[in-house]
């Protein structure tokens, strides 16, 4: 989801969307996971570089932004 507000579906090609319309104006990102190993595997590879977000029952919300009075928790 953008700051503006626009939501792209679920897609598991997921790098155009970055190189098409940059990284500036992302609130979040929802990353899905297929099983219990890839949410182990992705949780792992989040906490190693810290970014601020939280699991989900799909998998792993990340944030870009903050909305005024949100508070956010790094994974």
């Amino acid at each position: 989801m953008t700051i503006g507000g626009y939501y792209l579906d679920a897609d598991a090609e997921w790098f155009y969307h970055f190189r098409a319309g940059g990284y500036d104006d992302i609130r979040y990102v929802d990353i899905f996971v297929e099983s219990q190993a890839h949410r182990t595997q992705i949780r792992g590879a989040l906490k190693a570089i810290h970014l601020p977000g939280e699991e989900t029952d799909d998998g792993f919300r990340v944030f870009g932004y903050a909305l005024p009075g949100q508070t956010l928790d790094y994974l």
